[in-house]
């Protein structure tokens, strides 16, 4: 009986912990950290609410608790929903909420069936946890997020499997009464199994929190405010090491905001940011998905493409080019159209690194300047019928 009443005690303290912790790392801005923290405040409300309510009627305690348990799980759902952004389902699994929360009060004071009534919570709560896996399933993808799935899936089984042994092993008389159910050793078990996973699974969604914020910090540590692209920094740690890899075979591209100094003068600088998030957004649609594209600080981007050929690298720049020059900025007070230039170079087998690369496609971008801006610049020998837009200059004129 010692071991019963203090299960009965540490749970709901344990839970009402977990619960005050991640309503204050909801600060943080976890979204679904606020309801993590509903839930488990809730639950132990559920686990509680016996020991507080002593004084009220044991239907009463009851239906309080199942009240309390059946908000903690909605709540754990709704949670692992805003996490993978899913469909939140709120008015079905409310309404799910309701009917479960009506029947167990009809078992309780009209059947007076503790039994049943244990079995209707426990299964209820499981299709609470059921719906937002399935859900979710096609868009958990990290491992943290796999382990979590897990978690929630164990709390799942332990509910089904619990409701199974009592359906199985006990009668409708094994209970006749709140007491004889609190000092059985299925509340025992349930409490203690309960605990186990619920720790386990609070330590889990602990360890999510804390490494989104991990991923938050970096996240804006590598990339661009402004245009949300890789930032130099960023760029430089996912670029291949050319000391470390395979040859990474590719194309860079240089490219820039054709007088872009003249936007911001004539139409002011919130003008400027409205063109550089739309240049930034014609690169990331007009490149391929693999590319890694940063914006390098002003108006300058660079842009590796693995795989790419300097041919397939110059295709891509030029529909970016057009593209660009053919937009309509007067919705954001910009009453003529803006250019951009590109240099476009591939990586060679004596290059020391990613740099030796850009440099060579930012001299094609100085190339490009000189031709009149608007313009697609490639290293290599020249070839016939390149259009006027698209020049290939020698590595000889680059030098020059």
């Amino acid at each position: 009986m010692e071991s019963h009443d203090n299960f009965a005690y540490l749970l709901p303290f344990i839970f009402f912990v977990f619960g005050c912790t991640f309503l204050f790392l909801a600060r943080w801005g976890s979204a679904s950290s606020r309801y993590w923290g509903l839930g488990y405040i809730g639950t132990s409300l559920g686990f509680a609410s016996p020991l507080i309510l002593t004084a009220a009627p044991i239907p009463a305690q009851a239906i309080v608790s199942n009240g309390f348990f059946l908000a903690g799980f909605f709540f754990y759902g709704h949670a692992f929903l805003v996490r993978f952004g899913r469909p939140l389902l709120v008015t079905e699994r409310m309404l799910l909420c309701g009917a479960a929360f009506l029947g167990i009060s009809y078992l309780i004071l009209v059947e007076r069936d503790l039994r049943g009534e244990l079995a209707v919570s426990d299964i209820s709560c499981s299709i609470l946890l059921i719906i937002p896996l399935w859900q979710a399933r096609h868009h958990i993808r990290r491992p943290i997020d796999r382990l979590l799935a897990v978690m929630v899936g164990l709390a799942v089984a332990d509910n089904l499997v619990r409701v199974s042994a009592l359906l199985i092993l006990t009668s409708s008389e094994s209970y006749a009464s709140l007491d004889d159910f609190l000092s059985s050793d299925y509340a025992f078990f349930m409490q203690m199994t309960a605990s186990v996973f619920g720790f386990l699974l609070a330590l889990t969604v602990l360890g999510t929190v804390m490494l989104d914020a991990v991923w938050q910090h970096r996240h804006a540590a590598e990339h661009d405010p402004l245009t949300d692209l890789l930032n130099r920094r960023g760029f430089e740690r996912l670029v291949p090491d050319f000391r470390k890899e395979s040859f990474p075979s590719g194309a860079v591209l240089v490219c820039d905001i054709d007088h872009f100094k003249l936007v911001n003068d004539r139409f002011g600088h919130a003008s400027g940011d409205m063109v550089i998030v739309g240049f930034a957004s014609a690169l990331r649609e007009g490149l391929p998905a693999d590319s890694l594209v940063a914006r390098f600080g002003g108006e300058e981007f660079v842009a590796f493409l693995p795989g790419a050929t300097l041919v397939q690298a110059g295709a891509f720049c030029n529909s970016i080019r057009l593209a660009f020059a053919a937009r309509d900025w007067r919705e954001g007070g910009v009453a003529h159209s803006i250019t951009a230039s590109f240099g476009v170079s591939s990586t060679a087998r004596g290059d020391h690194s990613m740099h030796d690369a850009i440099g060579r496609a930012d001299a094609c971008l100085y190339a490009a300047k000189s031709a009149g801006r608007n313009t697609v610049v490639l290293e290599g020998q020249q070839t016939e019928g390149a259009p006027p837009q698209l020049r290939v200059v020698s590595a000889s004129d680059l030098r020059a």
